[in-house]
């Protein structure tokens, strides 16, 4: 059944002896000496973070018949029936911000609409366990998922392979494109349930935007491709006939997931298959506080255990023999805060460099063939490219009064330049990285939108006003092959591995970034699954 999968296959707070259980921690790191837990556990292998990393991870060695234990400290997502599993656009509530108190920013005087949207919301709205993370430094703000299925219960689906142009420039010396691109690339997009964008949702009003865009694209003469998507699209003609709720027909499927489940998130597919093999145990509600390692190696996972409005029912230790960190954003923050405070003190001096927004950069073009008042429906349909491979553009469709008569399109390069997360004498973390880094890459991208709204009538561009941006790909800060050898272990640290988007080097190739964080995860995991066996019994 089309985009059915058939393959069967945050930031520590400090603890004080005398801080009350129940509420939630400060925003300044602790060394590991200072936690004290209220229980232990022992386990041979903890993963950190239900995303997309670390889903593959549990998959992948709960089928070589690895036990492991995987931490996660938003909660479940299920998808509801009556199609109210998470806060719809405008009606939104307190399930959609993360708590964090680091992440209640002032928001800035100017501001593009989305990343206003944003802050206000998140300065306003009660704090819960809730599903976005809005994290506000000095030039950006950053937002990722929270919850079992981390990011991909947020993002847009969208499944894009770089061109080998592209994978070349962030990967130069390896992995091997073509192995890539004949093994890793199909095995993730299969087993993400990905399907291309069906021809037939064309002819329906709510992808007229869609239709207008391809024409533009093929009329361009540029290299582009129909986009996979991990959307289940029989679920879409649901939508369009009503026979479920209206989620991805009318743009509310990515930052407020998607209420009808026509997109297909990890935790209903790598994980769901981990957690069905009985050697995967889920711990949702269990934030990250503190990592270390004893002196016979073993590694020390501090967390907080949470109830659902985020208050701190208990404090829990995981020891583990091996610790696989797949906390997206937060990985190098965690490692980085380690590192400082004498819980990992070998770890390569590179961890927390190399951080980039993908190379991100919002344009908008208006036309009035589009009416002010019709829902753009989701996912996005096609990509071009330039003729160098080395920069991405689609239309990524957005709810209203966001959409309507414009297509917001998302480009995407590879950046010349790049940030790092900074341990503060105050024991703090924050981002040096500055949009102006990425000012070669966003005058490339805006000469490939020119060439691809020559072909879109009557279409003009919106200046947006000058403001921190929306950083919706946060990638980078443990690169491959540089913080860790080239599969994923962190160097002189046995057992201790990073799985997710910080291996990327500050980029995915013009791209998303899912699918190539899925295949280069994949690719690691063909490499070290042995590791894991060594020590099953």
């Amino acid at each position: 059944m089309t985009g059915r999968t058939t393959d069967n296959f945050s930031r520590a707070p400090r603890h004080t002896s005398g801080e009350p259980k129940g509420e939630p921690s400060k925003t300044i790191w602790p060394p590991p000496s200072a936690a004290r837990p209220d229980r232990e556990e022992r386990h041979e292998v903890v993963i950190v973070g239900a995303g997309l990393g670390g889903s593959i991870a549990a998959y992948r060695l709960s089928e070589a018949g690895v036990r492991n234990v995987v931490l996660e400290r938003g909660r479940r997502w299920p998808i509801d029936p009556a199609g109210r599993a998470f806060p719809a656009f405008p009606s939104l509530d307190e399930r959609l911000i993360w708590l964090d108190d680091e992440s209640t920013p002032l928001p800035p005087l100017r501001s593009t609409p989305w990343a206003h949207l944003l802050e206000v919301m998140e300065a306003v709205l009660p704090r819960s366990t809730g599903l976005l993370d809005v994290i506000t430094e000095d030039h950006a703000v950053l937002v990722c998922g929270a919850g079992v299925g981390g990011s991909t219960l947020v993002y847009g689906g969208v499944l894009a392979q770089p061109r080998p142009e592209a994978f070349h420039r962030i990967f130069p010396a390896g992995p091997d494109f073509e192995l890539f691109d004949h093994v890793h690339y199909p095995r993730a997009r299969r087993r993400l349930g990905g399907a291309l964008f069906p021809a037939d949702l064309l002819g329906h009003e709510p992808y007229r935007a869609h239709r207008l865009w391809d024409q533009a694209v093929h009329a361009s003469g540029l290299p582009a491709e129909t986009i996979h998507s991990s959307f289940d699209f029989d679920a879409v003609r649901d939508e369009l006939r009503g026979d479920r709720t209206a989620a991805a027909v009318i743009g509310q499927y990515h930052f407020t997931g998607c209420n009808s489940g026509a997109k297909i998130s990890v935790d209903r597919t790598y994980l769901a298959r981990a957690e069905a093999t009985g050697r995967t145990s889920l711990r949702p509600l269990h934030k990250v506080t503190g990592l270390s390692a004893d002196r016979s190696g073993r590694y020390r996972v501090l967390t907080e255990h949470l109830d659902g409005d985020g208050k701190v029912r208990e404090r829990v230790a995981f020891s583990c023999d091996r610790l696989v960190l797949a906390a997206g954003v937060h990985t190098p923050r965690l490692l980085l805060a380690a590192r400082e405070t004498g819980g990992l003190t070998r770890l390569h001096t590179s961890v927390g460099e190399g951080w980039s927004a993908n190379g991100d950069h919002i344009t908008v073009l208006r036309t009035k063939r589009l009416s002010a008042g019709t829902p753009q429906g989701g996912p996005s349909s096609s990509m071009v490219h330039n003729a160098a491979g080395t920069v991405g553009l689609m239309h990524s469709p957005v709810p209203l009064p966001l959409g309507g008569r414009d297509f917001m399109c998302l480009g995407m390069s590879i950046p010349e330049h790049h940030g790092k997360w900074l341990w503060t004498p105050d024991g703090r973390i924050r981002l040096e990285w500055n949009a102006h880094y990425d000012a070669g890459t966003q005058r490339q991208i805006q000469e490939l939108t020119h060439k691809v709204a020559r072909n879109l009538p009557d279409a003009t561009e919106v200046v947006l006003p000058e403001s921190r941006p929306l950083v919706a790909h946060p990638v980078g800060g443990t690169w491959l092959g540089k913080a860790t050898d080239p599969y994923g272990r962190l160097h002189d640290h046995p057992g201790l591995y990073c799985l997710d988007g910080a291996l990327m080097p500050g980029s995915t190739g013009a791209v998303n970034p899912a699918l190539t964080i899925a295949a280069v995860v994949e690719y690691c995991l063909d490499h070290i699954t042995s590791d894991f066996l060594d020590d099953t019994p």
